[in-house]
């Protein structure tokens, strides 16, 4: 029997980030997890344990994350993927990180905004997110769409681990 492979995607945000846990190749957990409050070390501090816990409570043997946007990024954003990246290091778990460009190229591109061709791809790839998706293209503000591309993410690196 083949060892488990838990794949956990992340899409970073200094409110909220969204999470997707694929295991042995089946999407089981999403969601968007949102940290209130002005950015603080206790806040880094406390997003990182939570991502910690995800990884323990899920027994997590690889992570793929969203890179930050340079152009829309902010320091606190990049001291959170960089402490990510350690965090990772630390215990011993493969990283990856895929830009936005990266993700939308893996969909068929069928709408110009990223965003929405990210969720209408996981939409089709995974048809139990379909609750979600219609709740994002209703909502004024986005919410979800950091979690389907952490759901993306994940998949893509899913994927990849098929074609070794």
């Amino acid at each position: 029997m083949a060892a488990h492979r838990v794949i956990l995607g992340i899409s970073a945000g200094t409110r909220s980030i969204g999470l997707a846990v694929i295991r042995n190749g089946e999407l089981v957990e999403w969601r968007v997890k949102t940290f209130k409050g002005e950015w603080s070390k206790d806040k880094l501090h406390y997003m990182l344990r939570k991502l910690d816990a995800i990884c323990g409570y899920c027994a997590v043997t690889a992570i793929a994350m969203k890179k930050v946007d340079p152009a829309k990024g902010s320091r606190q954003l990049e001291t959170l993927t960089a402490r990510i990246l350690k965090l990772a290091h630390k215990k011993r778990i493969p990283i990856v990180t895929y830009s936005l460009y990266d993700l939308h190229s893996v969909t068929d591109g069928k709408y110009r905004s990223a965003k929405k061709s990210i969720s209408e791809h996981v939409l089709d790839t995974y048809p139990k997110l379909r609750r979600e998706y219609l709740k994002e293209r209703n909502n004024k503000r986005e919410y979800y769409t950091k979690m389907f591309e952490a759901v993306l993410c994940a998949h893509v690196r899913n994927e990849k681990e098929f074609d070794i």
